[in-house]
């Protein structure tokens, strides 16, 4: 009998479609955060949620079950517009630490979008996984470093 590994990565972009006002989008951000750490942390779901010029990033990690029941919640939600896979697949580890961390545009990592154009990609309809991968690891290490650890082993 073949024994296959239910771990796997989903990885998808969609248009942000939170209010426009700054400050009920913070608002609306911090329930979604807060809302989604909890069933992750639940679920054993690991994931980077990126918001950067209208678009969301999403990589999460965790039990294919799992996983399938969280993403039919996000392609649901009103506070997703388009919802995109560009990548769904099972995996040997997982490389993420948070059960959900949002990261957006900020002085921190800007240099780091930047260098991967996302935004460009997502426009396109066309972002190639190994490259959105690639951006949320870094992102990820970037996070980490900041928070004085250097390396994961």
């Amino acid at each position: 009998m073949l024994n296959r590994s239910s771990l796997s990565r989903i990885i998808y972009f969609s248009r942000c479609a939170l209010d426009r006002d700054a400050l009920l989008r913070d608002d609306q951000l911090d329930k979604l955060v807060r809302a989604s750490r909890r069933q992750n942390e639940f679920a054993l779901i690991t994931s980077i949620l990126v918001l950067d010029r209208g678009w969301f990033c999403h990589m999460l990690e965790g039990d294919r079950d799992a996983l399938n029941g969280t993403f039919r919640r996000i392609a649901a939600d009103n506070r997703h517009k388009e919802v995109r896979i560009v990548e769904w697949r099972e995996i040997p580890r997982r490389e993420l630490l948070p059960s959900l961390e949002l990261l957006d545009r900020n002085l921190i990592t800007q240099d780091i979008l930047d260098k991967f154009a996302l935004d460009d990609a997502f426009t396109r309809g066309t972002p190639k996984p190994s490259l959105v991968h690639a951006c949320i690891l870094a992102l990820q290490q970037n996070l980490l470093a900041k928070r004085g650890i250097e390396a994961l082993t």
